[in-house]
């Protein structure tokens, strides 16, 4: 393995495709690129529950098995995870303590608190996939961007946690355990779809991201640069597909094929679809999906409501997730929604051709995982910048102290050459 660069392995288990994304950084973290990135179905995953571990295992296997050498085995990565079991709260947290100077400690205890408030006896029973603090106050009703520091006798702040059971993840880690692979880190997937595809000031000035996947669609509410709400449900591209199996009466293939023909506007000159011997009316295909559309439509309005952040979303409304692909669907939520409506693709990568919508969560993972890199070097040589200052400042003093009693020493001789002691007495002043 390479030591002249930082190597990362992302990991998006989908409901249908498992993605396996590997990519490198210059140590000097001036250049990024992807090395190996492969696709691999899969048949563990329903409702982004594992029914069959044996499945996604074998999935596992053969996507690492196309990217890993000898010199270049994978034993750790990062992965995100989402569904319907994925919770999210917020909750206004508030500690007293006698006048003093607040430290990251009292942080600390307001996170513990807000813990408590929201699982009770249970914590340990449910895993932390985001946090966020924000409102702080220091006592009185003024926002504090940096509380520690300051001197006060009162903490208070909203605490925003996005939790998973614990059970949930236990599942993924024996399938990665069982195949010699460690997890690095897991992130919540909505919010590495949204760090894939956003730009910072779209983060800052608000916006609901929604990500449309296969088996459900995620929402995830960002203002400040923050993730303030987030919430899933089980709606996707693969209701698209039963849908139209059921209605139309063809096999599940033949449905998923009619909407790869929509996605690719592979449409015939009298406004059919081919399937087979068939002509299926574009108008009837379009009416099924609009149904289905508008019940993820009416999914992103309530969750958006429920956020508190409704008409405060100056971005309005971002569309990634291989199901925004499905021709209609974007200007569906547009016309409903009230907010303006943008599909975006993932941020470009060097290694990365023709980008699919679909690649948002697992670049979003690698990109997290580089950002991680990058600020854990900063705060490094942060904190070795502060030793050496400190170092210096304390042999400084201690040659400040050698040089004012040799230049007394001076002052109290007899010596004749006054003209040669000022000189001097003044260049060690200037210097010390």
């Amino acid at each position: 393995m390479r030591d002249d660069v930082i190597r990362k392995v992302a990991l998006d288990i989908g409901n249908d495709t498992i993605k396996l994304l590997i990519g490198e950084m210059s140590l000097d973290f001036t250049k990024i690129a992807v090395t190996d990135y492969v696709k691999v179905k899969h048949g563990g995953l329903i409702k982004s529950e594992i029914y069959d571990m044996n499945a996604l295992s074998e999935g596992l296997r053969t996507a690492i098995n196309k990217v890993e050498s000898i010199e270049s085995p994978i034993t750790k990565l990062s992965l995100a995870l989402g569904g319907s079991r994925v919770g999210s709260t917020t909750v206004n947290v508030k500690i007293s303590f006698p006048e003093k100077e607040i430290e990251e400690s009292d942080m600390n205890k307001l996170l513990k608190k807000a813990k408590r408030q929201i699982f009770g006896e249970n914590e340990d029973k449910f895993k932390i996939l985001y946090k966020e603090v924000y409102n702080k106050k220091v006592d009185g009703p003024n926002i504090i961007k940096q509380p520690v520091g300051m001197v006060g006798k009162e903490l208070q702040a909203d605490v925003h946690f996005v939790y998973v059971e614990e059970e949930y993840v236990k599942k993924f880690r024996e399938v990665l355990y069982g195949l010699g692979v460690d997890i690095d880190k897991i992130y919540l997937d909505s919010y590495a779809s949204a760090k894939g595809t956003l730009d910072e000031e779209t983060r800052k000035m608000g916006v609901a991201h929604v990500d449309i996947g296969y088996g459900s669609t995620s929402v995830i509410i960002l203002k400040n640069g923050k993730v303030l709400y987030a919430k899933t449900k089980s709606l996707g591209e693969l209701h698209y597909i039963s849908d139209l199996s059921i209605i139309l009466k063809i096999p599940r293939e033949g449905a998923e094929e009619i909407l790869l023909k929509l996605k690719n506007k592979n449409i015939e000159s009298d406004e059919t679809i081919k399937y087979g011997t068939k002509r299926i009316p574009l108008k009837s295909i379009k009416d099924i999906i609009a149904a289905r559309t508008d019940d993820i439509i009416e999914f992103i309005n309530t969750t958006i409501d429920e956020s508190g952040f409704n008409g405060l979303l100056a971005r309005g409304i971002v569309l990634t997730g291989g199901a925004v692909d499905i021709d209609g669907v974007a200007e569906q939520v547009s016309n409903r929604s009230g907010y303006l409506v943008r599909k975006m693709l993932p941020i470009p990568l060097k290694g990365i051709k023709n980008s699919f919508y679909s690649d948002a969560t697992v670049v979003g993972i690698f990109l997290e995982d580089m950002e991680r890199e990058y600020k854990k070097s900063t705060e490094k040589i942060k904190e070795e910048t502060i030793q050496i200052t400190r170092r210096d400042a304390v042999r400084n003093k201690s040659v400040k102290d050698e040089v004012d009693v040799f230049l007394e020493e001076i002052d109290d001789s007899r010596s004749k050459k006054k003209e040669e002691k000022f000189d001097l007495i003044r260049w060690l002043r200037e210097l010390f």
